[in-house]
């Protein structure tokens, strides 16, 4: 019976070939010794398994791959049941990455990248640097920090905030907002919907066309979602651009070192 089961690799993967007749179960051995006996030759690699010969149900394919799981290091893609051209297939399934080390590769890199924004984002918010707002601003309100600030809510029209270093808020800016206002032009300014009526960035100032913020529509309406959006200094000017991972990594605001003497939180300022 062991004769009557073969096994070729070709370049993309695996061609397993059983007799036409005889009792599943019986070949089942000779399977497992050709696994074994060419375990060494295929390493592990990424391949696909075509099963060629006979007609097998889900349940017989599963018992293969199970004893080429056990007895090889060989990582299955997918199974190919009475494929006639099985190395087009192969490659079609594959494509021209069959162990997947590129994309392995870019998921390795953005980790990698992801680890560091959020370092940097940690650092940029640290309590030594980073005072911390809990609630909304309203009209006449005023925050001041020598560092960061973070508004856990909105800022709403007539309400202020300045910043030494960058402004970050986790709701809706509709008021002033002044960052980097010491003079340092590597501050920015985070929103999740972003609507001031003026920004200032160090030097650089802008202010919003009809000096009003934009009307909410009603609570059912439907309306477009927009991704959190960023103010920052561009060629000498202010600019809004979306939040993506590239822009906080690249900051350089979040290479400085903190400043130590800055407060921790306050939350008084906060209306409901």
């Amino acid at each position: 019976m062991a004769d009557r089961v073969t096994l070729k690799g070709v370049k993309s993967g695996i061609v397993f070939k059983l007799p036409e007749s005889g009792e599943f179960e019986a070949l089942l051995p000779a399977v497992e010794d050709k696994f074994k006996n060419t375990a060494e030759f295929f390493g592990n690699k990424h391949l696909i398994l075509a099963i060629e010969g006979r007609t097998l149900t889900e349940y017989e394919a599963a018992q293969i791959l199970k004893l080429l799981a056990e007895n090889t290091k060989v990582k299955c893609e997918g199974v190919i049941l009475e494929n006639n051209e099985a190395e087009t297939r192969f490659q079609e399934m594959l494509g021209p990455d069959p162990g997947h080390e590129k994309e392995l590769e870019a998921l390795k890199k953005e980790r990698e990248q992801m680890i560091e924004t959020i370092e940097n984002l940690q650092a940029a918010v640290d309590p030594r640097n980073c005072r911390v707002i809990m609630g909304n601003l309203r009209s006449g309100s005023n925050v001041e920090s020598q560092g960061s600030v973070m508004v856990i809510g909105d800022v709403k029209p007539g309400a202020s905030v300045t910043a030494g270093g960058c402004i970050f808020v986790l709701g809706a800016l509709q008021g002033n907002v002044d960052a980097g206002a010491y003079g340092d032009p590597d501050a920015f300014i985070f929103a999740m919907e972003m609507d001031p009526i003026q920004v200032r960035i160090s030097d650089a100032m802008a202010i919003a066309a009809d000096n009003t913020p934009k009307q909410k529509k009603g609570l059912f309406a439907r309306r477009e979602t927009a991704p959190p959006e960023v103010a920052l200094i561009a060629d000498g000017h202010i600019v809004i651009t979306p939040l993506d991972s590239d822009l906080v990594r690249n900051n350089r605001f979040f290479r400085k070192k903190l400043n130590s003497g800055e407060n921790t939180a306050a939350s008084g300022e906060a209306g409901e």
